[in-house]
């Protein structure tokens, strides 16, 4: 038996696409964990203060030897963070660096803009990097930034896609169905008014039945801002979304990426509206259904009423070549 640690990227995180990512790594990786004993630790808040260090115990002795410890999705690696950044999405310092030493990243993405790590960060992050272990990135940008620091990576793309097969996306519906489920994103860099209220207003117009996906804790507030919403039913937990998605016969709509996802993952037609680098990623190296957000005034009623088929792309052999080093 092996003993893996988890770091569960979903763990005090405010956004429920985190949760979304953490169980497709952990479904794509079943053939792997099913035989292993496995210790979930997170990411996003501090697994250990300073003081607990001091005196083992038996997770610590877990952690320290574990035959392996995989860092499971979303857009950890933040190179413009300054080394004891305490807002950090990856909660890793020097003093905790051996909670994560020798970890393998699976389907992890890059926050910020930066192309360069800053000095004190890539030391850090270099240290606590498998350097026995191609790492798994869900972009071409993230796999060049960790080649930088000498760290073997392969561009996999984002694990919630490798389940989305020709087969699978063969019984996604190529035509408009009567309801739908709407999203917007309300953080203040990803509020446009103008072009989220003509999401509510057009998908209003071409569906009987409406939802709204709440995937983050200020997105209900911020949807509450446009017209026309009260109506619109809300949808808080995983397992409602899931749901709805199955039994409801909805269309998705709206600028969530993972919400997007998630409903192709249940055989659901998706539109994502495109907010951010992410999206656009997913389009251009996975095919995933898009419309640029300039483009929803004039262009979304006429996408709605389209017919087309979602024909996701995976590079399967990036993904066998990233698993393969596990069996």
């Amino acid at each position: 038996m092996k003993n893996i640690v988890l770091f569960d990227t979903a763990i005090g995180s405010s956004n429920q696409g985190d949760q979304i990512i953490y169980d497709s790594v952990v479904e794509s990786m079943s053939e792997i964990l099913d035989d292993a004993f496995c210790l979930r630790l997170g990411t996003h808040i501090s697994n250990y203060n300073l003081f607990q260090f001091y005196k083992k115990n038996v997770k610590q002795v877990f952690y320290e030897n574990a035959d392996l410890k995989f860092i499971c999705g979303t857009n950890l690696i933040s190179p413009g963070r300054k080394v004891l950044a305490a807002n950090a999405q990856w909660q890793l310092f020097p003093y905790n660096k051996s909670v994560y030493k020798g970890c393998i990243l699976v389907g992890v993405g890059t926050a910020g803009k930066r192309k360069e790590f800053e000095k004190g960060i890539a030391k850090l992050y270099k240290e606590v990097l498998s350097d026995k272990y191609i790492h798994s990135t869900r972009d071409q940008e993230t796999k060049e930034l960790l080649e930088k620091l000498g760290v073997k990576a392969i561009n996999t793309g984002c694990p919630t896609l490798w389940g989305l097969t020709e087969e699978h996306c063969a019984e996604i519906p190529a035509v408009k169905s009567p309801n739908c489920v709407i999203t917007v994103s309300g953080q203040d860099k990803y509020r446009s008014p103008q072009e989220d209220q003509a999401l509510v207003d057009i998908t209003a117009r071409n569906y009987e039945k409406r939802w709204a996906w709440i995937q983050t804790i200020r997105d209900e507030e911020y949807l509450d801002t446009l017209q026309g919403t009260k109506d619109i039913k809300r949808i808080y937990s995983l397992n409602e979304y899931r749901r709805v998605l199955r039994e409801e016969q909805v269309d998705y709509v709206g600028t969530r990426l993972h919400g997007g996802v998630f409903a192709l993952q249940n055989k659901v037609r998706a539109i994502v509206i495109c907010i951010d680098k992410r999206a656009r990623s997913f389009h251009d190296f996975n095919n995933l259904p898009i419309i640029m957000r300039e483009d929803v005034p004039a262009g979304l009623e006429d996408m709605i009423n389209s017919e087309f088929r979602t024909k996701i792309r995976n590079d399967r052999e990036a993904i066998e070549t990233f698993l393969g080093q596990f069996r």
